[in-house]
């Protein structure tokens, strides 16, 4: 099971990765059409939009694979002095919060994918649910990935603790 995980996470930095050096030849590219040739072609803006969103939605779904989403910390910290067993309940509890909000958000984004698939884009005249398909699956993997820190705990599964733990 880990393996697999592991291997989505590796595919999903690739793809920021890949998202992020798109997006830069993209914007770099725009600028040189506009002021060298004076117009900039329409597939250029669209094309660095949707590179933006799916590397910003997959970005978000590794910050939750790594811990470093957004999250209520005050109650653990005013509450300190609990013991482990019981800290760990109730980090268990909040990160089902988040693993909720996850699987609604992704019920919610494979609704609007499926509505956006009779619409095309005025660029690339691709259909729209493809750009909107990066909804459902960014949140179905931070959903696994909240899951996991549910079941295994926070540090068992984040990418150091499988090369070997940080230096």
């Amino acid at each position: 099971m880990m393996r697999i995980v592991n291997i989505v996470d590796g595919a999903l930095r690739a793809l920021v990765t890949l998202c992020l050096i798109g997006l830069t030849v993209l914007v770099l590219f725009q600028v040189v059409s506009r002021y060298v040739f004076g117009s900039v072609p329409l597939f250029a803006e669209e094309t660095a939009r949707f590179a933006m969103i799916w590397m910003a939605m997959m970005a978000a779904a590794l910050g939750v694979r790594d811990a470093a989403n957004i999250r209520i910390d005050l109650v653990p910290a005013a509450i300190g002095r609990l013991s482990p067993r019981v800290l760990r309940l109730l980090e268990a509890l909040l990160e089902s919060v988040s693993l909720t909000v996850f699987l609604v958000l992704a019920w919610y984004g494979l609704d609007a994918m499926l509505f956006a698939h009779g619409q095309t884009s005025p660029g690339m005249g691709i259909p729209l649910s493809y750009p909107y398909a990066v909804m459902p699956i960014a949140f179905v993997c931070a959903a696994v990935f909240s899951a996991l820190r549910i079941v295994y705990g926070p540090a068992e599964h984040s990418p150091e603790s499988q090369v070997g733990g940080a230096e």
